[in-house]
């Protein structure tokens, strides 16, 4: 098993830095969503609730999940590289979903 070379929490206690020491936490948000060849009974359950309560103008719904992660330091390549690999082996399944990355520093 590989180890990620970046620590996930940041100053809130769940690994790097010590609480109170100064440093630089980026935040990197992974959006999971199934492909869009694959059957979405969840969204398709949401469309049709849409219909029901009179928003007629929803057309189509596909659920997904959003994961938030506080690195210690910045979100450079290295560390958009490892959480590649974090989100290929633990996030998302690639069979089924694709993803996409974004960094909100």
């Amino acid at each position: 098993m590989r180890r990620l070379s970046f620590a996930v929490g940041g100053q809130r206690g769940y690994g790097g830095r010590p609480p109170g020491e100064d440093s630089f936490v980026a935040r990197v948000v992974v959006d999971v969503m199934l492909k869009p060849e694959i059957h979405d009974p969840q969204g398709e359950a949401v469309l049709s609730a849409s219909h029901r309560l009179g928003f007629g103008n929803v057309t189509g719904v596909r659920q997904g999940k959003r994961f938030e992660l506080e690195i210690d330091g910045p979100a450079d390549g290295t560390a958009i590289a490892a959480i590649k690999e974090l989100t290929r082996e633990l996030l998302a399944n690639p069979v089924i979903e694709e993803f996409a990355i974004s960094t909100t520093e």
